[in-house]
């Protein structure tokens, strides 16, 4: 049983996908799927999906725009993703030392932003 909405939402479009087949309407939900922050088994799910539908539709060329638009979306995600991580595996620096007499009442906290950019802020001990 799927724990969170969006485990829930991730298998009900993956069952229609599957319900769809090889179908190009599947590319829409294809493209929602890979909107919604895939991690690595659901990338190689969406990107064998979509081998799937040009091997069965490969007299239609219009299809590879749209299956482009969704490669660029996993790839795009992919490197969000690896950036985020390459933050985290930075040494932080605080903006400046925290005075000695003020040392042990305060400290440097930082946390990163949607943008992957570290916030600092000072904090009461």
């Amino acid at each position: 049983m799927p724990s969170s909405r969006r485990s829930k939402r991730i298998i009900k479009k993956k069952q229609a996908l599957e319900a769809l087949g090889t179908d190009p309407s599947a590319l829409d939900l294809l493209l929602s799927l890979a909107q919604d922050d895939p991690g690595r088994p659901l990338r190689s799910f969406i990107r064998g999906h979509l081998r799937k539908i040009v091997a069965a539709h490969p007299d239609k060329p219009e299809l590879m725009v749209d299956i482009r638009e969704i490669q660029d979306t996993l790839l795009e995600a992919r490197l969000k993703k690896e950036k985020l991580l390459a933050v985290r595996k930075e040494e932080k620096v605080p903006p400046f030392p925290i005075p000695a007499p003020w040392a042990e009442k305060f400290r440097w906290v930082f946390r990163l932003n949607r943008l992957s950019e570290v916030v600092w802020r000072m904090e009461q001990v």
